[in-house]
């Protein structure tokens, strides 16, 4: 697995890149915002461990930019731990979030799991359909009306399951099992801050697809 982190603080870059190579990774590892953008067009990633604040630009930035092209899986490494800054790493397209010092077995768990969620089985069928959605599994994309529509990792896993499950009401903790795994230790709000911004993705899309609340229960897409 190849991982680019972006990490301005020169001793934490070589500890994470120290570490992640020691657990298997290839890394690769720049301090600047504009040098991270210009090194994924340069090669492929599978994931971007990206700090917030970086010397040139803010890395809420840098995973906005990201977001225009790529679907690679991001996790956001970061000393603010509030959640507003954790809801605005995840609203702009992050995977995931951590919050420095960074335990590294459990970061290295977490990047395993986000390039998981870009390579995942294909049980259940290499296409589905949904009004105007079609997502091929096998090449990992997904059109609206024939138009291709960009999607991070986490938000097509997300998308794929509720397919997969339709008119299957999927609980928040179900959720949290299937997708982030039954370890994930972070904020229990990050599925109804992901559906939200893959509802987002749809309605600027225009597709007729709809991902239904059900209230104190979790969220279903209907056959009808």
């Amino acid at each position: 697995m190849q991982v680019l982190v972006v990490e301005d603080e020169q001793s934490l870059a070589r500890l994470l890149e120290l570490e992640l190579t020691h657990c298997g990774f290839a890394v690769d590892a720049v301090a600047e915002g504009r040098s991270a953008l210009n090194r994924l067009r340069e090669k492929r990633f599978d994931c971007l461990l990206l700090d917030v604040m970086l010397p040139d630009m803010s890395g809420l930035e840098v995973c906005r930019r990201v977001r225009q092209t790529s679907d690679i899986g991001v996790i956001m490494l970061t000393a603010r731990g509030q959640v507003p800054d954790k809801v605005a790493g995840l609203d702009v397209g992050a995977d995931d979030y951590l919050v420095k010092p960074v335990n590294m077995e459990e970061l290295a768990a977490r990047v395993r799991s986000v390039v998981r969620r870009r390579n995942g089985p294909l049980a259940g069928g290499r296409t589905l359909l949904a009004r105007d959605v079609t997502l091929f599994r096998d090449q990992h994309r997904i059109e609206v009306a024939g138009q291709a529509m960009l999607l991070s990792p986490l938000e097509y896993q997300l998308l794929e399951h509720l397919l997969l499950n339709r008119d299957w009401v999927q609980s928040r903790n179900r959720l949290l099992e299937q997708i982030w795994g039954f370890d994930y230790a972070g904020e229990t709000n990050i599925v109804d801050v992901t559906v939200s911004r893959l509802r987002r993705k749809l309605h600027d899309s225009n597709s007729q697809l709809a991902i239904e609340t059900v209230r104190g229960v979790g969220y279903v897409v209907r056959s009808t």
